[in-house]
């Protein structure tokens, strides 16, 4: 696809995809930052694009997913920095080092679980992803998934309290 092209195509989509942004983000800054992630992923992808039947469509699904991994991404990033804020009050020091080994340890735990509870734990109670999302991606049944979940919690609390 040639630029002239890709402006005729998706740059008369840029209100539509900022208010897109806007509804999921609810902040200006942040739906003008998607915005523009949302276009440097379709000029990157140019070439491919030529066989879209309905941009605007393509670009909501574009635009919701960069949503969900930014989200994501700064869950996981959340969770890393747990107890590593400053603290004034030395108890809280100590319980927020406490907390940090902890997590640490648990880590550890869920790295020696078999493979499937591992893989689904870390999915869903590590990166946060829903069950549907986990079912899409591993193939596996909800139910399935459930099963996976509550074991492999199970084995954790049990070697945790080890």
């Amino acid at each position: 696809m040639q630029a002239s092209e890709f402006k005729q195509l998706f740059l008369p989509l840029s209100r539509q995809i900022y208010w897109m942004a806007w509804r999921l983000t609810g902040n200006a800054e942040e739906a003008e930052d998607l915005t523009q992630e949302v276009y440097a992923q379709l000029w990157t992808k140019r070439e491919s694009l030529s066989g879209i039947s309905n941009p605007i469509a393509y670009c909501s699904v574009l635009v919701r997913n960069l949503y969900l991994n930014q989200t994501r991404k700064q869950r996981v990033e959340t969770t890393d920095m747990v107890g590593i804020h400053a603290v004034d009050d030395v108890h809280s020091l100590e319980d927020t080092m406490a907390q940090k080994h902890a997590c640490e340890q648990v880590m550890r735990l869920i790295g020696q679980l078999p493979e499937q509870q591992r893989k689904v734990v870390t999915m869903h109670d590590v990166e946060g992803y829903s069950n549907e999302e986990i079912r899409q991606q591993t193939g596996l049944a909800s139910t399935h998934i459930r099963v996976l979940l509550s074991r492999a919690r199970k084995n954790i609390r049990l070697l945790f309290k080890n």
